[in-house]
C-alpha cells in the first residue's frame, strides 16, 4: 500500500467515524491554546505569593536579630545586698548570688564584686553575678550575752542602722532579772548564727530587780481602729473578748475594761471587751476578735497584724508586743479578707473572715 492509499484509508476511516478523530484533535488544540493564554495570571500569582513569603521571612529574621532592650549595668560594689537587688530590678536585670569570706569584720552582706563591670551595656533580663561578703571566715553573730547594752547597741546601730541595711536591730526588750540593769540576758539569732538578708537582731536586757511600771490606757468607747493604734504604744498586753451589742451599747466599741488608767507592772495582761452588732446579710464589713494560740515566749516579742483583701490589697492593722500563748486582736475589715499574725517577722497564724 503506497502513501496515497494510506491517506485515502485514513480519510475514509474518519468519514466513517463521523469526524470523531478530528473532534479529539481540535479539542486538544483548544485546551493547549487556553493554557498558554490563561496560565499567565496564575504564573504571576505564584510569583507574587513567593515574593511576599520571602519578605515576611526577612522581616522576622531581622526582628529576631534586634533582641531585647539594652541596659546599663549599675555600680553596686560596696552597697548592701538589699540595695543592690533593688537597683538590679530597676534595670530589669537578675542577680546571681555568690558568697565569699572577707577580711573585713562588719561587712556581712555587702557586695564585693560584680560581673559584668559597672557601666557595661547588656541585654535586659540577663543575669549579673554579685559576689557577696559573708564576713570573716568562721565568723557569725557575736555573743552579746553578759555584756552591757550600752556597750553593744551603739556598735550594732553603726553597722546595721543605716537605711537599706539588710539586717535590722530591734529595740531591746527589758525583763525583770536579778542581774544588774543593762545586762544582756539573751539574743536572737543565737551567737555564731550567720546573718541573712532581711535578718533581725533582738536583744533581751535585764532591768534589774525593780519592776518597771506602766499606765494602762483607757480604751473605753474606742472603735477597733483606735484601739489598734493604742496597742503600738502600750506596755501592757490586752486580752480582747466580744459580745453581741445590747440596745443601750454602741456597737463596734469597747464597753468594758480592767484597770483603765491604773499603774501596773509592764506587760501585765489586761482584759477588754468589745460590743459588736450581729452580722446581717448584705454587710460588706466583718468585725470581731481574731484569736490564735501560738508558741509562748519567755519575753514579749514584736508582732504585726495584717489584712489582705480579696483584691490583693494588703494593710498593716497594728504592731504590738506580746508574750505568745493566747493572742486576741480586734478587727473590722472587708468580708473575705485574710488576717495574718506575725511574730518576730514570721507568720504564726492566718485566717479568712466572712
Amino acid at each position: 500500500m503506497d502513501e496515497k492509499d494510506i491517506l485515502h484509508t485514513a480519510d475514509a476511516g474518519e468519514k466513517k467515524s463521523g469526524g470523531f478523530g478530528r473532534r479529539i484533535r481540535d479539542g486538544i488544540r483548544s485546551q493547549t491554546e487556553g493554557l498558554a493564554y490563561g496560565g499567565k495570571p496564575l504564573f504571576f500569582t505564584m510569583i507574587l505569593t513567593f515574593l511576599v513569603t520571602v519578605i515576611a521571612c526577612i522581616a522576622v529574621f531581622f526582628a529576631s536579630l534586634q533582641g531585647e532592650e539594652k541596659v546599663m549595668v549599675p555600680d553596686v560594689v560596696g552597697k548592701s545586698l538589699t540595695t543592690a537587688l533593688l537597683e538590679m530590678q530597676q534595670k530589669e536585670l537578675y542577680a546571681k548570688i555568690q558568697l565569699r569570706y572577707s577580711d573585713t569584720p562588719g561587712d556581712e552582706l555587702t557586695i564585693l564584686e560584680q560581673d559584668p563591670d559597672p557601666g557595661s551595656i547588656v541585654k535586659a533580663y540577663r543575669r549579673v553575678t554579685l559576689t557577696v561578703s559573708r564576713g570573716p571566715e568562721g565568723s557569725g553573730l557575736e555573743d552579746f550575752v553578759g555584756k552591757n547594752i550600752d556597750d553593744v547597741l551603739p556598735d550594732l546601730k553603726k553597722r546595721f542602722g543605716t537605711e537599706g541595711s539588710p539586717v535590722t536591730v530591734a529595740d531591746p526588750v527589758y525583763k525583770k532579772d536579778a542581774k544588774p540593769a543593762g545586762t544582756i540576758l539573751a539574743q536572737t539569732p543565737r551567737a555564731g548564727s550567720p546573718l541573712t538578708d532581711r535578718g533581725r537582731i533582738q536583744l533581751i536586757v535585764s532591768r534589774g530587780t525593780e519592776e518597771e511600771q506602766a499606765q494602762v490606757p483607757d480604751l473605753s468607747g474606742m472603735k477597733v481602729s483606735d484601739a489598734l493604734k493604742t496597742l503600738s504604744s502600750s506596755k501592757v498586753i490586752f486580752d480582747f473578748t466580744s459580745h453581741e451589742a445590747a440596745a443601750t451599747e454602741k456597737a463596734g466599741t469597747v464597753t468594758a475594761q480592767d484597770a483603765a488608767g491604773q499603774t501596773v507592772g509592764i506587760w501585765k495582761h489586761v482584759a477588754a471587751d468589745f460590743a459588736f452588732a450581729p452580722a446581717k446579710e448584705g454587710d460588706e464589713t466583718s468585725s470581731g476578735i481574731l484569736t490564735a494560740t501560738i508558741s509562748e515566749y519567755p519575753y514579749p516579742v514584736p508582732m504585726t497584724f495584717r489584712s489582705s483583701s480579696q483584691e490583693g490589697k494588703t494593710a498593716t492593722l497594728a504592731t504590738f508586743y506580746h508574750d505568745g500563748g493566747r493572742v486576741s486582736v480586734p478587727y473590722s475589715v472587708a468580708k473575705g479578707s485574710t488576717l495574718t499574725l506575725y511574730a518576730l517577722d514570721r507568720e504564726v497564724y492566718s485566717a479568712t473572715v466572712n
